[in-house]
């Protein structure tokens, strides 16, 4: 079941045409004078990469501008600081919006704080109002009928089949292939779960079975690589059904494709005697979806999984196809985070411009710190790291990365704060070194070992119950390490 996260918003829309394939986002957020827009969107929707498509400041007198190249509609994400939104935008477009932060609607939200979008001047054609009036349409309707989805006797099925037939009859007119194909999408995985999570007895037929979801919905249908509607119901249909056809007696040839000859082609030609994959367009997308959920299972190797993704990626003549085997051979790649594997390397700039790499600090234990300037317990904690390295620098190698976009807010810090005297680097375009230390909130501090092993991720924080108080206090550590070692 699908409950819409759309934020609390208020719509309205202007629209400029641009050249083909430019994007502009431009408004006030006078909330946030001074303030960092960061915008992100996905490299697609199978791997589910976030990429930084860029960032903008927020002008004095609370305007921002922001211009990007998009070749189709994207979904794309609007950060300030820890508070994030989303609207999906159409190439050559203007979207004038207004954002606003919304104290009581986020009381009590830790890690998911929600930005309100208010679009001035609202067209009901436009492509965010269709969604969100969807949307809501959508949350209403499982709302009201609750009771039949729970009931589990198939009781719901007409009365979703008619809620698809309305809401589509709604947007025949709206010339947005996208927004159809949203909605049909949404609803189609509403149905796949109930399917799934159904049990049929012999007196209760449904017509909602596996076979006429796939006639419906994806059988000779186009691949729709950028609405993510349709990938979800993809992945979701699939769900575990490459693995589910090893186990099957001619399932033998698709192990063997895999994990004795590493062969894409193999694998292709095994998975030919299934009827639902005799598109080769969609045969590969089920295989590159498949080959992914195997890259985390024991019984295939993972090495003969990134090679075939390998040939995918080089040879397919697929285009999002050869990106999607890309962003997903990255996803595996990704180095095993945890105690006691090694610390991912980075190379980022110090405040003058130097590039220092994490190699060079072996040796030492090390004690990293990723900080904003936004971040009041950032800047508090600070204040007591100070100390620490005071007395244990001699020792313990402190790095404090600064994670704002901007390299002069963090050379402005140093300079406002003159005493804090050990190693401050800047993230700058490695956003992956984030990714690579899942560095979900701020500040968050990373504990290694002489050898540039974890020894703990995240570590305890500078002052310890100070700030929360189910985190425990640095210091402890610090003196074991001191002491034992």
């Amino acid at each position: 079941m699908r409950l819409n996260q759309l934020l609390i918003i208020v719509f309205s829309f202007s629209t400029v045409y641009l050249s083909a394939s430019n994007v502009v986002i431009k408004g006030n957020a006078s909330t946030f004078i001074g303030k960092e827009i960061t915008i992100y969107n996905y490299a697609d929707y199978v791997s589910n990469k976030k990429i930084q498509v860029g960032f903008t400041t927020v002008e004095e007198n609370g305007s921002y501008y922001f211009e990007f190249n998009a070749d189709d509609v994207k979904k794309v994400f609007i950060n300030i600081e820890d508070k994030s939104a989303w609207l999906f935008v159409h190439p050559g477009e203007v979207y004038n919006i207004n954002l606003k932060f919304d104290e009581d609607f986020n009381k009590g939200r830790i890690y998911d704080k929600q930005l309100s979008i208010i679009f001035n001047f609202p067209v009901p054609m436009e492509l965010n109002q269709q969604v969100r009036k969807f949307n809501q349409q959508f949350d209403q309707f499982i709302a009201d009928n609750r009771v039949l989805f729970e009931k589990r006797d198939h009781s719901i099925e007409p009365k979703l089949k008619a809620f698809k037939t309305k809401t589509l009859q709604e947007v025949e007119n709206s010339n947005s292939e996208f927004v159809t194909n949203y909605i049909k999408y949404s609803i189609a995985a509403t149905q796949n779960a109930l399917d799934v999570s159904y049990i049929i007895s012999n007196t209760n037929k449904s017509n909602n079975t596996k076979a006429n979801i796939y006639l419906e919905y994806l059988d000779k249908k186009p691949i729709l690589y950028n609405n993510p509607e349709y990938i979800n119901f993809f992945k979701d249909f699939f769900k575990g059904e490459l693995k589910e056809l090893t186990l099957q007696i001619k399932g033998i040839s698709i192990s063997e494709a895999i994990n004795d000859k590493s062969s894409f082609l193999e694998l292709s030609k095994a998975l030919d005697a299934y009827p639902f994959l005799q598109e080769d367009e969609f045969k590969n997308l089920f295989i590159l979806h498949g080959l992914f959920e195997l890259s985390k299972d024991k019984y295939f190797t993972k090495a003969n999984i990134i090679k075939i993704l390998t040939e995918i990626k080089t040879n397919s003549k697929y285009p999002n196809q050869k990106i999607i085997a890309s962003n997903i051979i990255l996803e595996i790649n990704k180095v095993k985070f945890g105690k006691g594997s090694l610390a991912p390397d980075f190379s980022l700039k110090n405040k003058d411009n130097d590039i220092v790499s994490l190699a060079s600090f072996k040796g030492k234990p090390i004690y990293i710190n990723f900080w904003t300037t936004w971040s009041i317990p950032s800047q508090k904690e600070m204040k007591i790291m100070q100390s620490l390295y005071k007395k244990y620098g001699n020792k313990i190698q402190f790095i404090s990365i600064c994670a704002d976009n901007d390299f002069n807010k963090m050379t402005s810090f140093i300079n406002k704060n003159e005493s804090y005297s050990w190693i401050f680097l800047h993230k700058g375009n490695n956003n992956h070194v984030l990714d690579d230390y899942y560095i979900a909130t701020f500040p968050q501090y990373i504990l290694i070992d002489k050898n540039l092993k974890i020894i703990q991720a995240p570590a305890g924080r500078p002052g310890g119950t100070a700030e929360r108080a189910t985190e425990k206090n640095i210091e402890k550590d610090f003196y074991d390490l001191v002491n034992n070692h």
